[in-house]
């Protein structure tokens, strides 16, 4: 079998056909990130026992976030890139996943309620004026109705979220600590196809937006919007079952899935003040280095425009060469269509590391590229898991992780006594063992006392 080892930073995966992920596959190179992340990501996993994968992509999305639509990476002539991501993190319910999240975000978190409190002021002075006569208004400006700013969105409406990113000129981030329920309420509002809207917004298309309740329709320009959140492994199936999966939701995410992201005891470490406030303060300095501009004639949004170097362009024309090979050798596969989309994330990723290393240039440097490559490799690996388990729909996927444990451990045929030793060692009582040979799903009761395992 071919190697697709001339992939540059795609070492860690074994064969084209992307099936074989051993556990070393899907380390997370936190390396990647420069300096305050690379400490922040860290520390949290140190200190609070935040998975590095989930801080990691975390960070990597509130970035994405607070550079919006500041910036673009120009591919070539006609293509140019703004910095938008989908993203899950998978684990069970006992894996650190929301407070990550809550870490990585809680400076856009901070800055949304600063303007909040703008906002309630400015709604204060709006109302006063309306409250005037017409009398009154004469001899004094007119207050306009304030817009509401907000970056961070957790829950909405669809009329809701179209308007926050009409207002809102860099960009909105949705972010949601359970995205199944997310997914299951993309479309309950209306009868509209949403799953076809945010898969507009993830490209950055402009759309237009037409509802009963707006006599005008709400024209969306240059969409820019961020999606993150949490998955158990157990929904994947119930989220994207067979013949669900082909209208590219899917595809355009990344998915961090670590191996093993089990809950641990707590510790006497603490993350240091600095560490914290050296990632708050850049995000802050960003933003104020950073403002979204506009062309004074035509009134459009005028980012900063980022380009490659030599040498960049030549690292990413090889990477995406053989990953092309990659995407045709897996032509007409769920695999295929979500390697396709790596050449955008690659693209997206690179501009993000420039940016954290150095947003004074307009230069896309190789060591960003670089970097780029073996998060992709990472990604990749985890969406190959994730492909795995839709792919192989065992009733064993659903199971908890005790019970998933319990159900490796035992041998393809076994007695009652065998079970019950078996579980004795990972803590279980007779009864719970007995309960769980009743599943008819996964065992078969061959005699008294004997049993075979149906499902693999």
């Amino acid at each position: 079998m071919q190697e697709l080892d001339l992939m540059p930073g795609n070492e860690h995966i074994k064969d084209n056909n992307l099936n074989t992920l051993a556990s070393d596959d899907l380390r997370f190179p936190v390396d990647v990130f420069p300096s305050p992340f690379y400490e922040f990501i860290t520390e949290c996993s140190n200190a609070l026992n935040f998975p590095i994968d989930y801080t990691g992509t975390a960070v990597l999305l509130a970035v994405a976030t607070i550079v919006g639509k500041s910036a673009k990476l120009k591919v070539k002539e006609g293509w140019l890139e703004f910095p938008a991501f989908f993203a899950a993190i998978i684990g069970s319910p006992g894996a650190n996943k929301s407070h990550p999240l809550d870490k990585a975000f809680e400076p856009l978190i901070n800055i949304d309620r600063l303007i909040n409190e703008k906002n309630k002021a400015e709604n204060i002075e709006y109302e006063q004026y309306l409250a005037l006569s017409k009398k009154d208004k004469k001899g004094i400006p007119p207050v306009e109705k304030p817009k509401v700013v907000k970056s961070i969105l957790h829950n909405f409406t669809p009329e809701i979220l179209h308007q926050r990113l009409v207002d809102n000129t860099r960009g909105c981030a949705v972010v949601s600590e359970e995205l199944a329920t997310f997914f299951e309420n993309m479309n309950n509002y209306s009868k509209g196809d949403q799953i076809s809207t945010y898969l507009s917004f993830w490209s950055n298309k402009g759309t237009s937006i037409d509802r009963v309740s707006m006599p005008v329709p709400l024209f969306l320009l240059d969409p820019f919007l961020n999606v993150m959140g949490s998955l158990q492994p157990r929904v994947l199936t119930k989220l994207f079952p067979p013949g669900k999966s082909d209208n590219g939701f899917l595809q355009r995410f990344l998915f961090a899935f670590p191996d093993n992201a089990d809950k641990k005891p707590i510790n006497d470490n603490e993350i240091g003040d600095d560490v914290i406030n050296n990632y708050g303060q850049w995000i802050e300095d960003y933003l104020q280095s950073n403002p979204i501009e506009f062309d004074l004639e035509t009134e459009k949004q005028r980012p900063k425009i980022y380009y490659w170097s030599n040498e960049a362009k030549a690292f990413f024309y090889m990477w995406q060469a053989s990953n092309t090979v990659a995407v045709n050798e897996n032509a007409e596969t769920l695999k295929g269509e979500i390697i396709n989309k790596y050449d955008i994330h690659f693209i997206r990723l690179s501009l993000i590391f420039q940016l954290m290393d150095n947003y004074r240039t307009n230069e896309i440097s190789i060591k960003a590229v670089e970097r780029a490559a073996k998060l992709c490799s990472y990604f990749l690996n985890c969406a190959m898991k994730v492909v795995n388990i839709l792919e192989d729909d065992s009733p064993v996927n659903h199971l908890p992780k005790n019970k998933k444990d319990l159900f490796n451990r035992l041998p393809a045929k076994f007695t009652t006594a065998e079970a019950n030793a078996i579980g004795a060692t990972l803590g279980f009582d007779i009864k719970f063992i007995q309960r769980f040979m009743n599943d008819e799903k996964l065992f078969l009761r061959a005699s008294h006392g004997n049993y075979t395992k149906k499902a693999k």
